[in-house]
C-alpha cells in the first residue's frame, strides 16, 4: 500500500464517527453501500497508485486488467463502440479503452473516483471520448441496449445483490453485446490450502466468529465486508440474466498463507504465481478453476428469450452472493 493511504485504523475510526453522527442509514443495504464508498474513497490513493507497483497482490490485478484489455481487443468492436465501465475507480481502464477509440461511460459510487478519471483522461488527451458520472450498479440510469460492452472488474465483491447488478448489465446491453464481469474465485487455491480459509468450513467459521463478538472476544468488524463466489455461482448469475459465456480464466496463485500467516515475502510469491499461472494456461488447465478473480466473457443473445421464459430460467437458476466469512 503506499504511503499517502490511510491506515485501516483510521478508516475505521472514520466510520464510527459516521456512524454517531447518523451518516451511515441503519437501512443493511444502504449501510454496507455507503461502508464501501467509504473504503474507496480513502484508499483512492492506493489504487490509482496499484498498477505501477510491484507487489503481489498489485501484480495480479495488473494481470487482471490486462486479460480483460486483451478480451476487448479478441472483439475487435467499431471504432467509437460505446463501452460502459461500472465502478471505474482510478479510470486506468476507462483511459486503455478510450486510447483504443471507443466512447466510454465510466460510473463510480465515489466521486473521488470520478475526479481521479477526468484527470488522467485529460492527461491522457482522450478526454473527449470518456464521460463519467455518479451511478449504481443495481440501477444503471441508461436506457435499453445501451451499450456494446459492459466491464465490471472487481466490482462484484462489493455488490449488496449480484443478481439484480448483472440483470441490470444485461438491460443495458444491446442484443449481441458483451460484457465482461470479474469476480473473487471462493475456491482460490491459497484459500483451499489454508485450513483457516477452506470454503468448505466457512458457515461454521462464520458461527464461531458471531459468537465470539457477542462475548466481545473478537471486535466486531466496522468496514465492508467483500463477498466471494464459485465460478459454478457466478456463473449461474449470468445465465439467469440471459447472458450466454463464450469463455473464461482466471488469474492469481496466492499469497500462500498457513494458519494466515503469510508463507513467502513478495518477491518469492509473485515468481511463484507467474509459474502456477504459465502452468494454467498451457499444461495443467484444472489449476484455473483456482485462480483468485475470474474473468468471463459473456454475450446477450441477438434474439431475446420471451420475459415468462426468462423469468421462469432465473427462478430455475440458482444465483447467490453470500459472504465469505
Amino acid at each position: 500500500m503506499d504511503s499517502t493511504a490511510p491506515t485501516g485504523r483510521e478508516v475505521i475510526s472514520t466510520v464510527q464517527r459516521l456512524r454517531s453522527q447518523r451518516l451511515v442509514d441503519l437501512n443493511p443495504t444502504v449501510e454496507q453501500q455507503k461502508l464501501v464508498d467509504i473504503h474507496f474513497r480513502h484508499f483512492a490513493n492506493f489504487w490509482r497508485n496499484l498498477y505501477h507497483a510491484d507487489g503481489l497482490f498489485e501484480v495480479i490485478h495488473q494481470q487482471r486488467r490486462a486479460i480483460v484489455l486483451g478480451l476487448v481487443d479478441e472483439l475487435a468492436l467499431p471504432s467509437g463502440s460505446h463501452i460502459l465501465e461500472i465502478g471505474c475507480g482510478a479510470g486506468l481502464t476507462t483511459i486503455g479503452l478510450a486510447k483504443r477509440g471507443y466512447t466510454v461511460h465510466a460510473i463510480d459510487t465515489v466521486d473521488l473516483m470520478l475526479a481521479l478519471t477526468r484527470q488522467a483522461a485529460k492527461e491522457a488527451g482522450v478526454k473527449d471520448r470518456v464521460m463519467t458520472s455518479l451511478g449504481d450498479a443495481h440501477a444503471l440510469a441508461f436506457p435499453e441496449g445501451s451499450f456494446s460492452l459492459v466491464i465490471g472488474m472487481g466490482v462484484a465483491p462489493w455488490l449488496h445483490s449480484l443478481n439484480r447488478a448483472i440483470t441490470e448489465c444485461a438491460r443495458v446491453l444491446r442484443p449481441g453485446g458483451y460484457s465482461i464481469f470479474t469476480t473473487d474465485n471462493r475456491w482460490r487455491l491459497n484459500h483451499v490450502l489454508d485450513p483457516v480459509f477452506f470454503p468448505p468450513l466457512r458457515n461454521a467459521r462464520r458461527r464461531v466468529r458471531t459468537l465470539l463478538e457477542r462475548f466481545k472476544v473478537l471486535r466486531v468488524p466496522t468496514g465492508p465486508r467483500p463477498n466471494k463466489h464459485s465460478i459454478r455461482g457466478f456463473d449461474a448469475c449470468l445465465a439467469a440474466a440471459g447472458l450466454e459465456k463464450i469463455k473464461s480464466t482466471t488469474v492469481g496463485f496466492g499469497p500462500f498463507t498457513l494458519f494466515d500467516v503469510k508463507l513467502l515475502p513478495d518477491s518469492l510469491g509473485v515468481r511463484l504465481h507467474n509459474k502456477l499461472q504459465r502452468l494454467a494456461d498451457s499444461k495443467y488447465p484444472l489449476l484455473l478453476h483456482f485462480g483468485s478473480q475470474y474473468i468471463p466473457l459473456v454475450r446477450k443473445p441477438r434474439t431475446q428469450e420471451s420475459g415468462g421464459v426468462l423469468a421462469l430460467r432465473r427462478s430455475v437458476a440458482r444465483c447467490s452472493a453470500p459472504q465469505d466469512a
